[in-house]
Order: structure tokens, then C-alpha cells, then sequence
């Protein structure tokens, strides 16, 4: 069971070793199933920005439709793996039943059926786009929201960097050549993130896109999309300013980032414009947990 009890980080890598390939009956099972014990144990344990950073590290790397379609059956996976750790704590307070274990026992088994009942409380559908140039924060802000939008663990986060490079079977941080930035590829980049949006709002999972959306008619389509799945669908898109000179800088400070994104880059964004924004600004001149505040609050989610 992929929980937290059964993996040791080993040589720095988090290693499962409660194996069971004495029974390949027992052993395969479906890979989301399996992965939501993972989830729902880091979520148990207060670290649901590292349950929401797994699912979105997992539905990256397998790449594929049939993951995102398969999150329509994750809030019933989180419940049914929230209340295994549920009976078998119930079970373990027999081994003290007038100690301290006996007693936090009844506590987890408690707090694993509130788990499991949480998890299956409906939500509606919600979908975010973070816009702005290079180097005004967008990735940052979408990795520190997505744990609190959405039902648990989050939402998923769709990266127009990482989607250009799937696009290319290329590494994430392996830059591309310039023709993978021709604007018939960068339809099909944006093209890319609206399928995938749509696939994940319709099983149920909120959705924080991040990408330039410099233009209007990729802004429209995306805000098409929620307009479309349901009148329950909240879209909010935020657009975040920064000075020429803040861009410029964080783009510079890149290490092992999934952009190619260069200064000379930021200048032609920057002298082409966005036009007529109808999108939220939001002020990324600040440190990324100001910033973070405030778009909290523009999106109601608290401060």
C-alpha cells in the first residue's frame, strides 16, 4: 500500500518497500487507485501541496487523456483509501486499549472517516488562468494556488512551458530550437491546454492554467471553455504587471526551468502588448508570498 508508512526516502529517493509481488492478483491494480493512498496520506498528514505537486508531477510525466479523464472516479479512490487507514486504525486500538495508542487510535480512525466523508462532498467546477510575460511569476503563483482550489487534493495545473516540450518529446529543461516557437506551434501549445482543461473540469477536478495569454482570442477560448461545461463553472483570470526591469531580472536568475524564455524575449512581449484586458491585474512586483496573498483574496480564497 503506497502510503506513507511504507516509503523510506533511500539515497535521497522516496522508495516503496511494502511490496506484494508474491500475488500479481494483489499487484496490479489501477495506477490512480494506487497513487490515491499517496495523496490521501500526505493531505491526512497537512501537506496537501505536496499531495496536489504528486498528482500534477504523475498526470505530467504518464502524459496522458485517460489520466485526466480518470480523475472522475478520484474523490471515490481518496474516500476508499481514507477509510482503509480508518479500519485498520479502529483495529489497532484493541492492541491498548487503556493507553495512549489505543486512545490516538480512535483519534485517527476518526479523522480518516471525516477524510472519507470530506471526500466525497460534491464541487463545483472551477477554472483559473494565470497570464502575464515572461518573468512576471505565473508558474510560481499556480504552484502555491492550486492546493486550495478545487476539491482534494487540488487543482490541476496546466503549464504552457511543459506542454510545449511534450509537444517536442523534449526534456523539460532541454531548450528548443526557435522554430518551436512559431505561432502555428504556439496554437497548437494553447490548443493543447484547452483539451486538457476540458478533459479535467469534466471529471469533476479544478483546473489553474498558466501561459502568456497575450493575445485576446487565447483568452476568449480558454473562458469559452468553463462558459461552456456548465453555468456552475467558475472562470477567473488573473493578469499579472511587473516592470520591465523585474521581468528582465527573473528571467535572467532561470536555472533548470522548463522556459526558454531570454530578455530579448520579454522585449518583444513587452512592445507587442496585450491589448484590451478584460482579466484581472494583479500587481507581481512584490515577493512571491505577497503576491500570493493578494491573489488569494482576488480569487476568494481568503488571505
Amino acid at each position: 500500500d503506497l502510503h506513507l508508512a511504507n516509503i523510506v526516502l533511500w539515497h535521497g529517493v522516496p522508495t516503496p518497500f511494502d511490496a506484494i509481488e508474491f500475488s500479481e492478483q494483489l499487484a496490479t491494480i489501477d495506477t490512480l487507485y494506487d497513487l490515491a493512498f499517496l495523496l490521501m496520506d500526505l493531505d491526512a498528514r497537512g501537506t496537501r501541496a505536496a499531495a496536489n505537486l504528486v498528482l500534477n508531477r504523475y498526470l505530467w510525466r504518464t502524459g496522458r487523456d485517460i489520466d485526466l479523464d480518470g480523475l472522475i472516479a478520484l474523490p471515490l479512490f481518496l474516500a476508499l483509501r481514507a477509510g482503509i487507514r480508518a479500519m485498520v486504525a479502529s483495529q489497532r486500538r484493541h492492541l491498548d486499549a487503556h493507553g495512549g495508542e489505543g486512545l490516538g487510535a480512535v483519534a485517527e480512525a476518526r479523522a480518516r472517516v471525516e477524510q472519507a466523508t470530506a471526500a466525497l462532498q460534491p464541487h463545483a467546477p472551477r477554472l483559473v488562468a494565470i497570464g502575464g510575460f515572461s518573468g512576471s511569476g505565473k508558474t510560481t503563483l499556480a504552484r502555491h494556488l492550486a492546493p486550495s482550489i478545487g476539491r482534494a487534493p487540488g487543482a490541476v495545473h496546466l503549464r504552457s512551458d511543459l506542454e510545449r516540450k511534450a509537444l517536442f518529446a523534449c526534456p523539460e529543461t532541454e531548450r528548443l530550437p526557435q522554430s518551436a516557437y512559431d505561432l502555428e506551434v504556439t496554437r497548437r501549445v494553447y490548443a493543447r491546454l484547452e483539451g486538457k482543461a476540458q478533459r479535467a473540469l469534466a471529471a469533476g477536478q479544478a483546473v489553474i492554467v498558466d501561459a502568456v495569454y497575450a493575445q485576446a482570442d487565447e483568452r476568449n477560448a480558454l473562458e469559452r471553455i468553463a462558459a461552456r461545461l456548465s453555468p456552475a463553472c467558475r472562470f477567473d483570470g488573473l493578469w499579472l504587471t511587473a516592470d520591465r526591469g523585474n521581468l528582465v531580472a527573473r528571467v535572467e536568475a532561470r536555472r533548470n526551468d522548463a522556459s526558454d524564455a531570454t530578455p530579448a524575449v520579454v522585449e518583444t512581449q513587452i512592445a507587442r502588448g496585450a491589448g484590451a484586458m478584460a482579466w484581472c491585474a494583479l500587481n507581481a512586483r512584490g515577493d512571491p508570498d505577497t503576491v500570493l496573498s493578494a491573489a488569494r483574496r482576488k480569487l476568494g480564497l481568503g488571505s
